[in-house]
């Protein structure tokens, strides 16, 4: 694995091998092996290294633990570089997949305890694009499902992305992107102390759920230029008893 170390903490990055053994480390940063059985990649750019585990003091991570998960469409070992330009990135390679590129699909195996019915994940998404593609069609962008990963950027007559499965969404019912609305929207203050332009702030995704087993797939990617990059921490992820559970992303601060 590679290893980005600088003060307190380091962040350990997934070796670009694919290894489940690698993906289910990291997964298990967000929940313990009770309710992340295990992970893989269900997608991955050849080239960058994109997932790590980190125990590096960011953005307000870790939320619960010693650790939290990055994910990335480039190299998850930049996220605590200095702020130097506002084009760092890594050109993860690969072929378009869904139209899209670079792009990183986590893949976790998840129990969900009996009586529980809502599904809470808590997230940061920072990017690089912040604010040169404010208001493009073409933007890097993270997704949230369960089940099933159906998402698609190639539907017919828009450039947009289809996500109907999607449940990390902003009040608009959009995906969490630098265009994203209301709690999810990006600025630069809270991207400080990352190598990230701007940044969305903590954000807590949900979705009803029932008990048993489930895949949850966690999916960061660039719908146009390799070289503006974009990661989400993620943690803290969790099942309560709900008499409502809307899907959406709403603030967690």
């Amino acid at each position: 694995m590679g290893v980005a170390q600088s003060g307190k903490g380091k962040i350990v990055a997934d070796s670009g091998q694919a290894s489940r053994v690698e993906a289910t480390k990291i997964a298990r940063t967000i929940a313990g092996p009770k309710t992340i059985k295990s992970a893989a990649f269900a997608a991955r750019p050849p080239y960058g290294r994109v997932a790590a585990r980190s125990t590096k003091p960011l953005a307000g991570f870790p939320l619960a633990g010693p650790s939290y998960m990055i994910l990335s469409n480039g190299d998850a070992r930049f996220a605590d570089d200095k702020n130097s330009g506002p084009a760092k990135g890594k050109v993860a390679g690969g072929p378009a997949i869904r139209g899209a590129r670079d792009v990183t699909i986590l893949r976790l195996n998840i129990n969900v305890p009996k009586g529980r019915n809502c599904l809470d994940l808590r997230f940061r998404f920072l990017t690089e694009e912040f604010p040169e593609f404010v208001d493009q069609e073409f933007n890097d962008a993270f997704i949230a499902e369960i089940d099933e990963t159906t998402w698609d950027t190639r539907p017919v007559g828009t450039p947009d992305i289809e996500a109907d499965r999607n449940f990390a969404t902003d009040v608009d019912g959009n995906r969490i992107s630098v265009n994203a609305t209301g709690d999810a929207n990006v600025t630069a203050d809270r991207a400080k102390g990352t190598t990230y332009d701007g940044a969305t702030r903590r954000l807590r995704a949900s979705t009803r759920i029932t008990p048993g087993g489930h895949r949850l797939y966690l999916s960061i990617f660039d719908q146009g230029d390799r070289q503006y990059d974009s990661a989400v921490f993620v943690d803290r992820l969790s099942f309560r008893k709900a008499a409502t559970c809307k899907n959406g992303a709403v603030s967690d601060e």
